[in-house]
């Protein structure tokens, strides 16, 4: 029985962060490759996103809320309790940036190869707050080439005001793979997939200047 009403306040919750998501916000999607939409989380997939904003998790499962996408954040905003309260409800993986804790991976693993969900990362790590994006972390990569899924990238461009006039806008890959690792996954080709993340994340907010 319990179980049954936290799922009934589960969809209540994605109901309602929908609604003031759209309301707030007005998000706006723009594809790379309109002909590649209905490709788009037809199986688990990695999504990468640029991280400029507390909302961009948000945004991101309200936009694709068909999708079933679990989301990465660090581990020590579940000290608050409420923030704590709401995560647990919205399927968020806790990654401690503290210490060498490896167990937010595996968890990441489960969700795309056991349970068949979306898996939603902000490789940068921390907010940008210039625009600029930053230095990529390697989890992504250790994930997505252990996990063999496709990956989706997504940029975003606020800000996150109320003010009418104002959206945030995404723009979105095509689903691709990362280059399959013929010496074995070392950190050499972790390096070098990694930075090949980032410079597709920087090549897409130039596209996406010249488009919008």
């Amino acid at each position: 029985m319990r179980r049954f009403f936290v799922g009934i306040f589960d969809r209540f919750l994605d109901w309602l962060i929908f609604c003031l998501v759209h309301l707030l916000f007005r998000p706006k999607v723009y594809y790379a490759n309109k002909s590649k939409r209905k490709e788009l989380f037809k199986e688990p997939t990695m999504i990468v996103s640029h991280h400029i904003a507390h909302y961009d998790g948000l945004t991101i499962g309200s936009v694709f809320h068909k999708a079933s996408i679990c989301h990465m954040a660090a581990k020590d905003r579940f000290a608050q309790k409420g923030l704590a309260f709401f995560f647990r409800h919205l399927n968020v993986i806790p990654i401690d940036r503290q210490q060498l804790d490896t167990s937010w991976i595996y968890q990441a693993l489960d969700k795309l190869k056991r349970q068949k969900e979306m898996v939603a990362i902000y490789p940068e790590g921390l907010r940008s707050e210039t625009g600029e994006i930053l230095p990529f972390h390697s989890g992504i990569t250790t994930i997505a080439t252990l996990a063999q899924v496709p990956l989706v990238m997504i940029y975003i461009e606020g800000p996150y005001t109320w003010l009418i006039g104002n959206r945030v806008k995404l723009y979105v890959s095509e689903p691709f793979r990362l280059d399959p690792p013929l010496n074995g996954m070392n950190a050499d080709y972790i390096n070098e997939q990694t930075i090949r993340l980032h410079d597709k994340m920087v090549e897409m907010q130039n596209e996406f200047n010249n488009i919008k």
